[in-house]
């Protein structure tokens, strides 16, 4: 009997102290728990330095303390909290390898190389403790007020507004002037079918050129961690650019024009009477770097926008859209021309309406300019 009564005093006297020091230990854990946010890119070679330490802070068995958040910056979730990040913690060149523990944030592989294990030695005594939230893509933290960034002011990039910049950068002299030269070249020896073809391999040469160039430089931008300096800069062109295009509205040719450069046009010429396929293509690829000074300030500006709010695989429809909405004005005089319109009318219209053209576009422009710059696109 008494041995009966001991063990069951032993046991009683367990279920007291044991759960009273698992509590003590997850106090403890809940006090010196380190969250890290690390945001990298596939392909890095600078991510690549910092991967073995990742590997090693991750292993829970020598860890347990630590829990790593590790964000892929062309995730289109991760990217908007790394963009977030860079915003909250005023970092004015956007690059990976990006890390952020307690109210700190490293970048570079060679800064987090050699500040990590002090920091988390910090936080261990400090009690720092970061949190990032995907509800409403925000971050906040206690160290300094809850602290919060959100977009509510800030227009949406969208469908429409993608398209109707391309469909209003596509509405340019510069773009109609070789394709209508290219139709007339081919009417004149009477083989409308073949100015039909030649035509649409122009036109496709044009999108598929300006599609490459665009999703080239949005990466470009985007690997080189850059993204903020180019979003200034886009807005501030398309400021410029625009005031140029007003101009030409009221004082068309005097001063600074944006057209094709004088010494490109022999070049075009050259290529428009040959009126084969493969000089199509040719042709469909100069004329789209030949003309960036007319098209590309509208254009850079949406690369800008692009490549601050969204990855590179997230921007690929919208560049798609913008690029399509580029070529439809092509689309429609090639289709008018085919139909029987004298190429001759048509270079005569482009010539009356290319102050209104220009007008359309300054505006656009300027718009745009003044949106990126005060914040609200």
């Amino acid at each position: 009997m008494k041995i009966t009564n001991t063990i069951l005093y032993i046991l009683l006297l367990l279920s007291i102290i044991i759960p009273t020091v698992n509590a003590q230990d997850t106090d403890m854990y809940a006090q010196d728990h380190i969250d890290i946010h690390y945001f990298y890119s596939t392909g890095c070679a600078h991510c690549a330095n910092v991967k073995p330490l990742i590997d090693k802070l991750n292993d829970k068995n020598r860890y347990p303390d630590i829990d790593i958040h590790i964000h892929e910056i062309h995730n289109d979730d991760d990217y908007k909290l790394f963009d977030n990040a860079c915003n909250l913690f005023n970092i004015a060149q956007k690059g990976v390898p990006l890390m952020i523990i307690g109210d700190a944030c490293y970048q570079g592989d060679r800064e987090i190389l050699e500040k990590l294990e002090n920091r988390i030695l910090e936080n261990r005594t400090e009690d720092k403790h970061y949190q990032l939230s995907y509800d409403q893509v925000q971050l906040s933290y206690d160290q300094i007020g809850n602290m919060t960034i959100d977009n509510k002011n800030r227009l949406e990039l969208t469908w429409p507004l993608i398209f109707t910049s391309g469909l209003i950068d596509g509405i340019n002299p510069c773009a109609f002037t070789v394709l209508i030269f290219l139709a007339a070249t081919l009417l004149a020896v009477g083989d409308r079918k073949k100015m039909l073809k030649i035509g649409i391999v122009y036109i496709t040469a044009v999108y598929v050129t300006y599609f490459i160039a665009g999703f080239g430089l949005l990466s470009i931008i985007q690997y080189a961690g850059i993204t903020k300096s180019i979003f200034t800069l886009a807005a501030i062109i398309a400021i410029i650019f625009g005031l140029i295009n007003i101009k030409d509205y009221f004082w068309y040719g005097r001063g600074i024009t944006l057209k094709i450069p004088e010494d490109k046009k022999s070049i075009i010429s050259k290529y428009s009477k040959k009126a084969t396929i493969p000089s199509a293509i040719i042709l469909g690829f100069l004329v789209s770097m030949f003309e960036l000074p007319c098209t590309g300030g509208v254009y850079f500006a949406i690369i800008g926008l692009l490549s601050s709010n969204m990855t590179q695989i997230a921007a690929i429809p919208y560049l798609l859209i913008y690029n399509l909405a580029f070529i439809a004005p092509l689309i429609a005089i090639l289709a008018i021309i085919y139909r029987g319109a004298d190429p001759k009318t048509i270079d005569r219209w482009r010539l009356d309406e290319r102050r209104w053209m220009k007008l359309a576009i300054g505006i656009l422009m300027l718009g745009l300019g003044v949106l990126m710059l005060g914040g609200y696109i």
